[in-house]
């Protein structure tokens, strides 16, 4: 692995580690502030890191206990100033009534390199539809 891919994928652990542990002042500490986020929740598309942050109220489960947020299978290229990395995010924990929930999503994340520090700058999450 190279040191490009190897700090992408430290920007990646950060941004799981924090959104596991609930420091949302963490979460998007590497995320462009003009990023693009789409989400697998309505609205479904972000137009900035500040829109994204301020819908968390409204969706984030309130979790007890130990969460699951890991990245798996997570596939990281670097280019120069461009790089990419996808793969799965499985997601769980224990509600406040004791029901407990778990999904895993697919993940896909485009970064640049801006003055030696890769960021992100786009971000999508989605989750394929059950057929009947």
């Amino acid at each position: 692995m190279n040191p490009d891919e190897a700090a992408i994928r430290r920007v990646l652990d950060r941004w799981a580690v924090a959104t596991r542990d609930g420091r949302h002042d963490d979460v998007l500490a590497h995320h462009q502030d003009d990023l693009v986020i789409f989400d697998v929740l309505s609205p479904l598309r972000y137009t900035s890191a500040a829109r994204y942050r301020d819908s968390w109220e409204s969706w984030q489960p309130d979790a007890r206990g130990a969460v699951v947020f890991d990245l798996e299978d997570l596939t990281v290229e670097a280019g120069a100033d461009v790089g990419y990395a996808f793969g799965l995010l499985a997601c769980g924990g224990t509600l406040p009534d004791g029901a407990t929930f778990s999904d895993t999503v697919r993940i896909t994340f485009c970064l640049r390199k801006r003055e030696g520090q890769w960021k992100v700058a786009h971000q999508h999450v989605s989750k394929p539809i059950e057929r009947g």
